[in-house]
């Protein structure tokens, strides 16, 4: 990961997100990521969209190659639901605490990884990529939104 943008309503989230070099690696950073919610989140309030894009041509990250946005308390009650979520929301939850359940309460939710090991499905290309991940209210009003710039590569 090299680099995030995060936009948030203060009034129901406040976030923090730092880079540091992982160990000896010059390439791979860690990832320290910090979410506060304010006041509890309710089920009805909380839809997640996880958008993978690579580069075309000129290095724009414009067409999504993987677009689904989904429940997040459903997918809470059933991570099969989703299948690239379950994958990236376990590797985070055991390298922090994350929401278990909803509604989702009032606290401090973190993780902090260099996300070595993920086991993404093999129709990912290895490239680089923009992730994005929105909360948002059911009027479609975003109250977190994030845009995760990184390399996927193949480890042997």
């Amino acid at each position: 990961m090299k680099k995030a943008d995060i936009t948030q309503n203060i009034k129901t989230v406040n976030t923090s997100v730092t880079f540091r070099k992982c160990g000896s690696s010059t390439i791979k950073n860690t990832v320290d990521f910090r979410i506060e919610a304010i006041e509890p989140i309710p089920d009805v309030m909380v839809r997640v969209s996880t958008i993978y894009y690579v580069p075309n041509l000129v290095g724009k990250h414009e067409k999504a190659f993987y677009n689904r946005t989904i429940n997040f308390c459903t997918y809470l009650r059933k991570p099969f639901t989703d299948r690239v979520l379950k994958i990236i929301y376990e590797h985070l939850d055991q390298r922090g605490n994350l929401p278990k359940r909803c509604p989702i309460a009032p606290g401090t939710y973190t993780f902090k990884t260099c996300f070595d090991g993920i086991q993404v499905p093999s129709f990912f290309p290895e490239s680089s990529f923009r992730i994005d991940v929105y909360f948002r209210r059911p009027n479609s009003a975003p109250f977190f939104q994030s845009s995760w710039f990184g390399e996927m590569r193949k480890e042997s």
